[in-house]
């Protein structure tokens, strides 16, 4: 008989980090659909600085310049993209379980679809972001 076969009495410790495992597991899709707000805060707030430093002035002369143009449309698109990818974090989600088995499957399911959404919503949010501070750069150098 391997190592690996035998079977022993559950330690307190054992007991302790099984706790800790199952409390991590019930509030993983608390803490990824907060995250996922968080940026959608994020997104709208910083969409509102975006735009003013596109009309920062009047008529603003910069906005004849390809780059400026560029940027701002891929720092929109990708702002865009951020908040998309996090909605779909937050908005519900129909699945159908009849027992423990399609229940576990589903939780599985829920988990790494709003996972993956969460991270492709904090790469948009962090691209957009590097692309406005680019965009604020651009602008500024050419005052």
């Amino acid at each position: 008989m391997s190592r690996e076969d035998e079977t022993r009495e559950l330690t307190d410790a054992d007991r302790h980090l099984l706790d800790f495992i199952r409390s991590l597991e019930g509030k993983s899709l608390e803490q990824l659909e907060s995250a996922a707000k968080q940026i959608i805060t994020l997104v709208t707030s910083l969409l509102g600085l975006f735009l003013g430093i596109l009309a920062f002035k009047d008529d603003p002369t910069y906005l004849a310049y390809w780059d400026v143009k560029l940027l701002a449309g891929l720092a929109l698109l990708t702002f865009l993209a951020a908040l998309f990818f996090a909605l779909g974090v937050v908005l519900p989600r129909e699945y159908h379980v009849s027992d423990l088995n399609s229940m576990r499957l589903a939780l599985t399911a829920m988990l790494r679809r709003k996972r993956d959404a969460l991270r492709a919503a904090t790469l948009a949010f962090g691209l957009a972001v590097t692309l406005v501070f680019l965009l604020a750069l651009d602008i500024l150098l050419r005052m």
